[in-house]
């Protein structure tokens, strides 16, 4: 047998000897042969030269196959054949389904293929065969015929021309796309149906949300959100829709940290053992998870109920921190999971739970039942995954490796790291012993749709199905012809255009924050921007949307526009930041001149803005239909509200601007009409942890210590940590700048009295070392370098002013420390910057030179 994984047309592909549109052409019917566009990629292909006429219309026999599994089978079939297509008019080929203990005897060749694959394709997999005007498929189960069935669509769909035969069979027996739908957008019934239909075509058998509070179980109906939820009926209704397709929906529910949105209600307020933590020592609490759990595996249909557990911040800082101090945070944690361990097996269901804090205490592993199934997550692209694998395979516990799509915080998920995270921490999980892929997306930030994902799930359900590296060549190729039916990969380059904007200091790292930032400064103040990066950012958005507009898909279209709405976000938050810099300009040059000629210019900027505002209507108004093709109304309000911020202060603006063009009177200052946009070749540090306010004993004063006053916290902090103070806790909260510079502390604290606070950030050096940073903040503030005092401001005490601080800055990771104080009446502002032939980029507070080194960082 004559195994080719790339015929005559891919190889000639894969050394660039012919385009892709010829390539394709060699595919489609023609002796020559080509790729096989099938993903995920068979683990055995053999093809011949010789021609075979695939087609939609097929005479279906059966061996062995029960008349309810055939009709079931042919109803998959009929209800995809609208995106088939085949240039065959006479009638299709004969379709013989087989389970494997009745191979028909009469075809002596397949029979004998057929026994030596037969260990090897277990419950799952199959055998396809097309000769001589017929096609057989064989394998041990239903679900296995039925995947079959999947490849044979997709090949129909393709119109390949050539006989072929498969043996097929998954590298995981478990393979799960898991959906986050508790921060941000939460699909509707009929959008859950579709995401199930597409996954299993992929030969994807398992599907999982991430679930913190959008359910409504009937034993407590009153924390669900009202505008989106899962009813236990429904949930009920999507594990039978999805049995139909082979697909299991494992349920789950958090089941310690992360329970904020629950908390917040009063009714539930005392179940808290801090606003994020529900207390497993509060009775009322058991019974809460007990009662929702036990809902739950009723309704989700798969052996298995994760009850997540990650993330537990909290630990030990709550109203239990002395009973956890006395017998340590790792046997409180274990004793939790120990509790819901005895709830699910009531229900008879295995637990799942996050594998983090089990590796931050490893003796908590020895603490559960073997039987516990570990989800070990890491969304980077790693050198080396054994420190999130090695713990779990070493005790011989059963776990499965957890890859992500990244689209955390950001404005298109990261495609180039969720690729790489995918191969290497799969590839390194089948290695120790993973017993399945368990890949998440993570809706973090909520102004995400799903249909921007499905290059990611593509991906992550072929290394899932096949690890072999020598098809990852022509995935592209196969991922345009299976997702969207055609012969070119404009789609996937357009994506990955896009994706070079993740390198540019302005749009480092795809993160949502520039959309965060205000288009206008308020009244009196000012905006500072940098739009260095803008020419190059607009120039890559350019040949994206030129690349997305010869796509040309022939189904699942709703993916083109998601990626067609993300270029045009971006394309309008560059042409704001220049729009509105140069109208402000202007405004300004104007101010010169005659008031006659003020006005003139002053109604020309009125109707830049006009249709400025005219552009964030209309992106505004094509994401919401998109959002509700896909999702119910629940966070489309908050989403809905960054598109309102924006048109509101450019309606403010164009009115103010008129009412001048058209008026006598004096012509107001640029800060009178929040209109004080100035560009700035500085980068200004936009992105702390702050904590405080710590009050001020004496005028000026600041506290002595360096973090926390408390030696257990008084060590760089992490977002959520605490800070103690005179007997309070003070949080260290993330914090972003939405005008570019100067940070004003009293707006953040809402206080004005005398007071101290707190900034905190790192920078890591990559290249040359650095001696200097710019800081400018109000009189007395001291400045910290890895622990060390480098400077006090000093000033008139009436303003903030820039000082330069010369410090020496070698390669690697520096930790600094603004202590700002505030004096009653005084400007209580800050900001830090490094010099302008510095390349600055940024992910959270963490900032580093040189991005060249594409040291991205997992949000």
């Amino acid at each position: 047998m004559k195994i080719r994984l790339l015929t005559f047309a891919g190889t000639l592909l894969f050394f660039g000897l012919v385009s892709l549109e010829t390539a394709a052409g060699l595919w489609g019917g023609n002796k020559a042969g080509g790729l096989l566009p099938v993903l995920p990629f068979p683990q055995v292909v053999s093809d011949t030269l010789a021609p075979f006429s695939y087609s939609v219309r097929m005479n279906w026999l059966a061996n062995g196959v029960s008349s309810a599994q055939l009709q079931q089978l042919k109803t998959h079939w009929n209800e995809s054949v609208s995106e088939l297509s085949t240039t065959v008019s006479k009638p299709g080929p004969v379709l013989e389904l087989v389970l494997m203990k009745n191979l028909p005897a009469n075809d002596r060749a397949f029979v004998a293929k057929a026994k030596a694959y037969r260990d090897s394709i277990g419950n799952e997999g199959y055998l396809l065969q097309a000769k001589a005007g017929k096609i057989t498929i064989a394998a041990n189960t239903d679900t296995g015929l039925f995947y079959g069935l999947q490849t044979l669509r997709q090949l129909t769909r393709a119109n390949w021309g050539q006989e072929i035969f498969i043996a097929d069979w998954p590298a995981f027996a478990t393979r799960v796309i898991f959906d986050d739908i508790s921060r941000g957008p939460i699909s509707t019934i009929d959008y859950a149906k579709k995401q199930i239909a597409r996954l299993a075509e992929l030969k994807i058998n398992y599907l999982s949300f991430y679930i913190e509070h959008v359910v409504q179980p009937l034993s407590h109906p009153d924390f669900a959100p009202k505008n989106g939820k899962l009813t236990i009926a429904q949930i009920k209704e999507l594990s039978a829709y999805a049995e139909k397709f082979h697909v299991k929906l494992i349920g789950g529910f958090q089941s310690f940290g992360h329970f904020e949105k629950i908390l917040a209600l009063p009714q539930y307020q005392s179940m808290g053992e801090t606003n994020s933590l529900i207390s497993p020592l509060d009775p009322k609490a058991r019974q809460f998870l007990s009662d929702v759990i036990g809902e739950l595996c009723t309704a989700f249909n798969a052996p298995w109920f994760n009850v997540n557990c990650d993330e537990t911040f909290d630990l030990n800082k709550g109203k239990s921190k002395q009973y956890i101090d006395s017998i340590g945070a790792d046997r409180f944690y274990a004793d939790h999971l120990n509790f819901l361990y005895g709830v699910l097996k009531k229900h008879n269901k295995k637990m799942m739970m996050w594998g983090d804090v089990a590796l931050q205490h490893e003796t908590i592993m020895d603490m559960l039942p073997k039987d516990v199934i570990y989800l070990t997550w890491e969304y980077g692209d790693a050198k080396n995954y054994d420190r999130w694998i090695r713990p779990f395979a070493s005790r011989g516990l059963e776990f499965m490796v957890c890859p992500g799509i990244l689209n955390s915080y950001r404005m298109f998920p990261d495609m180039v790291m969720a690729k790489a995270n995918i191969k290497g921490f799969v590839e390194a999980g089948k290695a120790q012993g993973a017993t399945g892929v368990f890949t998440t997306l993570w809706d973090d930030g909520g102004a995400y749709l799903f249909s921007g994902d499905w290059y990611g799930v593509y991906a992550a359900a072929e290394k899932s199905w096949d690890l072999s590296a020598r098809n990852e060549a022509s995935f592209d190729v196969r991922y345009s012809s299976t997702a969207y039916g055609t012969v070119n990969t404009n789609y996937v380059q357009s994506v990955f255009k896009l994706l070079e904007l993740r390198s540019l200091p302005l749009t480092y790292n795809m993160n949502d924050v520039i959309w965060q930032q205000e288009l206008l400064p308020d009244k009196g103040k000012s905006l500072w921007i940098n739009n260095t990066s803008v020419p190059e950012a607009k120039k890559i958005l350019a040949e994206a949307a030129a690349l997305l507009e010869k796509a040309n898909p022939q189904f699942n279209i709703n993916d083109s526009q998601t990626l067609a709405h993300s270029i045009a976000q971006y394309t309008l938050i560059m042409d704001s930041r220049q729009i509105l810099a140069e109208e402000a300009d202007r405004y300004r040059q104007a101010l010169l001149a005659k008031p006659a000629e003020v006005r003139k210019q002053v109604l020309q900027s009125a109707n830049a803005i006009r249709q400025l505002r005219e552009r964030y209507v209309r992106v505004q108004s094509n994401f919401k239909k998109a959002w509700l093709r896909e999702n119910q109304l629940y966070w489309l309000d908050v989403i809905m509200a960054g598109y309102d911020v924006k048109t509101a202060a450019l309606t403010q603006l164009e009115t103010a601007l008129r009412k001048i063009a058209t008026g006598t009177g004096s012509i107001p200052t640029p800060g009178e009409i929040a209109f004080d946009i100035r560009q700035t070749p500085h980068t200004y540090f936009s992105f702390w942890l702050l904590s405080g306010p710590f009050p001020s004993a004496e005028k000026g004063t600041v506290p002595a210590f360096l973090y926390s006053e408390n030696k257990e916290y008084n060590k760089p902090p992490i977002p959520g940590g605490i800070a103690t103070y005179q007997g309070e806790n003070y949080r260290w909260h993330k914090f972003a700048s939405k005008n570019g510079g100067m940070i004003d502390l009293a707006d953040y604290f809402e206080k004005t009295d005398s007071a101290v606070g707190y900034a905190y950030c790192t920078l890591t050096v990559n290249g040359k070392a650095l001696n200097e940073v710019f800081v400018t903040a109000t009189n007395g503030t001291e400045v910290f370098c890895d622990g060390q005092k480098i400077a006090v401001i000093s000033g008139n005490g009436k303003t903030a002013i820039e000082q330069r601080i010369e410090t020496p800055l070698s390669k690697g990771t520096h930790l600094f420390l603004l202590k700002i104080p505030q004096q009653a009446g005084l400007p209580w502002l800050f900001s830090m910057r490094l010099g302008d032939d510095v390349e600055v980029v940024n992910t959270k507070h963490k900032y580093q030179t040189n991005s060249k080194n594409k040291t991205y960082e997992v949000e």
